[in-house]
């Protein structure tokens, strides 16, 4: 069995059709139809396509969504797709730039690593200039 793909715009009103987001759309007939049907309403949302976890579809996010994760601006994780620092994939020439969940994660954790290190190294360094040891009520009360 062989379906044209044709353009949504020529679709006659009141004609079932299937389309994939492609802009075309594939006229079923009344069998067609019915075997559709019957294909969606036997088959749980578990059974009717094999779900893994690590899909890759499953696994792609707006710069919006990683922007959430990361608890920053959706312009700040273009800022970072622009240097380069997560790779991301755009379907079309100026389409929409989407990012690995993975990656996104590895990303929060790493920059959480550098945070922490970075910290360390200033606790480290105020520790040896005896500034750790400084009464900062104290020392605040002379500015008031």
């Amino acid at each position: 069995m062989t379906i044209e793909a044709i353009p949504i715009s020529h679709v006659q009103s009141g004609t079932a059709y299937l389309t994939v987001g492609d802009g075309k759309a594939y006229v079923l007939d009344e069998s067609t139809l019915e075997l559709v049907m019957q294909a969606l309403t036997e088959n749980t949302p578990e059974t009717a396509i094999p779900h893994d976890d690590s899909t890759e579809a499953d696994d792609l996010l707006t710069t919006g969504e990683a922007a959430h994760i990361l608890g920053v601006s959706s312009k700040t994780v273009g800022r970072i797709l622009d240097a380069g620092e997560i790779p991301y994939v755009r379907y079309t020439e100026r389409g929409n730039r989407w990012v690995s969940r993975a990656n996104v994660l590895a990303y929060r954790e790493n920059a959480h690593k550098r945070h922490r290190d970075h910290l360390r190294n200033m606790q480290e360094i105020a520790s040896e200039g005896n500034l750790d040891a400084v009464d900062y009520a104290t020392y605040l009360t002379q500015f008031e």
